[in-house]
């Protein structure tokens, strides 16, 4: 199995067009060691950011918390430079049940429960994410 860059699998963000997108780099001739450059399939920009490190200083001049990206980091650790602390894989179980609420109110407590730290977590991403509450 490959090592890619990024959580999500992928390899290369586009700041040009916010995608992230693998490609495989192919030389036409085995003997030809000219360097390969990967450019965006979408926008063909080729200025990619490929790294995490180069991915999080991005974010930090666009002033954007990471958790907007919560899928490109590791599930279980808390998102770099991220304001709310969370890992993705809180993230992702916020939303889905931001998302598939049905019978209980949308607010911090009832996603977050009686535990302060969780509730703490909660409250900032649903700031960092612009998500209302809905007694």
């Amino acid at each position: 199995m490959n090592k890619t860059n990024f959580a999500n699998g992928l390899n290369h963000f586009c700041s040009a067009c916010g995608i992230f997108f693998d490609v495989k780099l192919e030389s036409a001739v085995e003997e030809d060691i000219r360097p390969l450059i990967a450019v965006c399939p979408i926008c063909g920009h080729d200025e990619l950011i490929s790294n995490i490190d180069e991915f999080l200083e991005y974010l930090e001049d666009k002033d954007t918390d990471p958790i907007n990206f919560y899928k490109a980091f590791p599930p279980d650790e808390p998102i770099s430079n991220s304001c709310t602390g969370a890992t993705p894989r809180q993230v992702a179980i916020i939303l889905d049940l931001v998302t598939k609420r049905h019978s209980i109110p949308l607010t911090v407590e009832n996603i977050a429960g009686n535990c302060e730290v969780t509730r703490e977590i909660v409250k900032k991403v649903f700031e960092e994410l612009h998500i209302t509450e809905k007694p």
